[in-house]
């Protein structure tokens, strides 16, 4: 009989692997000390369940290190505007602003709306400030017609292997000795998982945990 389920949790259970994104971690931090030292925003864009809180967490742990850097991290609510238009940004220690599912802009109407871009603009110019999205068609439109300078990172889905590497390490947490392989699934159905996915973490476990429920039932 199978073990319990390993893919119940759809977030990082801590217990696996984080998968590097070198590459995107690299670029990521790039632009985000440029908007820190130059004063500029960055969106960061990708569907729910990507990775952009995990490749985000460890960027902030790096940036923590600095003891020139602040960072706020918030939810954005309809009330964030009074909270930050009254922020203090010292001339010597920097901060960064990172205002999480800033796509929830869209509660407000228009006035409100362009009211709290160009605050964003405002503490832009005197600190750093990172808004993170879920939309397609983002704010950027919004900033562009105000002639309000921004640049945007996209995150993708995981590669083939790194994919296949967090199902490995899910696996080994319910097994009694680690293995390097997809038992019970086969490599047809992850070549399905993969590609019904399309390398979003998130949606890739939830189909490995009705799969493996599926498994363990047919054993029985």
């Amino acid at each position: 009989m199978l073990a319990n389920n390993p893919f119940i949790m759809i977030t990082s259970s801590g217990k696996e692997k984080v998968v590097d994104r070198i590459k995107e971690k690299v670029e990521l931090q790039m632009q985000i000390n440029e908007a820190i030292k130059n004063g500029k925003i960055v969106i960061l864009k990708g569907s729910p369940g990507v990775g952009k809180s995990t490749l985000l967490n460890l960027i902030i742990q790096n940036i923590k290190k600095s003891s020139s850097v602040d960072v706020i991290r918030e939810d954005f609510t309809p009330s964030i505007y009074n909270r930050l238009r009254t922020l203090t940004v010292g001339p010597i220690k920097k901060i960064l602003i990172i205002l999480d599912d800033f796509n929830n802009i869209e509660l407000l109407d228009k006035n409100s709306q362009e009211k709290v871009l160009k605050l964003m603009s405002e503490l832009a110019s005197r600190t750093g400030v990172l808004l993170v999205e879920n939309r397609n068609e983002g704010v950027e439109k919004d900033f562009r017609k105000m002639h309000i300078d921004i640049a945007k990172f996209d995150i993708i889905g995981l590669q083939r292997s790194d994919l296949k590497q967090l199902l490995i390490d899910r696996l080994n947490m319910v097994r009694d000795v680690p293995r390097d392989n997809l038992d019970p699934f086969t490599d047809d159905e992850f070549d399905k998982i993969y590609r019904k996915s399309g390398g979003n973490p998130r949606i890739a476990l939830l189909i490995c945990s009705a799969l493996y429920d599926q498994k363990e039932t047919s054993i029985i």
